[in-house]
């Protein structure tokens, strides 16, 4: 029973970093192209280093996702 209630928890919280981390590249998506014209060239580098790392972070998130799904039993979609 704990076991099952561990993937709950699991899935939950992937869901959760899946949904922060698309927002944050969102909106860093948003400031690095269409608001480059405001920073300087050193933000723009990082704002764009930063959509990188946060499409790692979803992706990393989905992958815990699929293991908690596959933990459950649950099909993986």
């Amino acid at each position: 029973m704990e076991q099952h209630q561990s993937g709950h928890k699991l899935l939950k919280g992937a869901n959760f970093a899946m949904v922060i981390f698309l927002g944050l590249f969102l909106i860093v998506a948003y400031l690095a192209w269409g608001l480059e014209a405001e920073f300087p060239l050193m933000v723009i580098a990082v704002l764009h280093f930063l959509q990188i790392l946060l499409a790692g972070l979803f992706k990393l998130s989905y992958v815990v996702r699929l293991i908690a799904q596959h933990h459950l039993g649950q099909p993986l979609r």
